[in-house]
């Protein structure tokens, strides 16, 4: 039995190729849009779960000692982390990593293109570190001393951070295709 030569390569790892798919003009709003509310969302569950734990007091029945938990900066440093990335991630041009993407991924590509692949590895690491950094607190503060009424405030920071992540990846996939517009920043 012989290999078929036409399509076999030697070289590729999986047997398939991933779909290319070519945004519209239509599409690229719609999910521009999507990631917006989508970040807007996130980050109004967070500042929800801010304003009712500054507002939080303890149960009438509770003794004298008890005191509520309140969110502090702790919180809102994997949220500061994960905004950034999204930052970085979004302003990243993307021309300079496509054609990074398009050889050969050990060859040497022009230093635009090992930017380009550290930027983005940055920005990736920061929303990945804000959503470690939210389960960490969620964990550590929230559910490990057994505070179980005041756990929607750890569960919000993991949903904001989620949020964050998918939104980057909406707005990635939507802005990813050609544009009819091309915007030139040189600074």
């Amino acid at each position: 039995m012989s290999i078929p030569r036409a399509t076999y390569d030697p070289r590729r790892v999986f047997r398939f190729s991933l779909p290319s798919f070519e945004v519209g003009p239509r599409v690229r709003q719609v999910g521009t849009y999507l990631s917006g509310g989508l970040f807007a969302l996130s980050f109004f569950l967070l500042l929800d779960a801010s304003t009712l734990s500054s507002h939080a007091k303890p149960p009438p029945d509770a003794p004298y000692d008890v005191v509520p938990v309140h969110m502090s900066f702790v919180d809102w440093i994997p949220a500061i982390c994960s905004t950034l990335g999204f930052l970085v991630v979004s302003l990243l041009d993307k021309t300079h990593l496509n054609s990074a993407l398009s050889g050969d991924a050990w060859s040497s590509d022009g230093p635009a293109a090992w930017r380009a692949r550290v930027v983005l590895f940055v920005g990736v690491a920061l929303m990945a570190g804000g959503l470690a950094g939210s389960l960490t607190v969620l964990i550590l503060k929230y559910i490990v001393p057994d505070f179980t009424g005041y756990t929607y405030y750890g569960w919000a920071n993991v949903g904001m951070n989620g949020g964050i992540m998918l939104s980057a990846v909406i707005l990635w996939i939507s802005q990813s295709g050609s544009d009819e517009y091309e915007y030139q920043l040189t600074v």
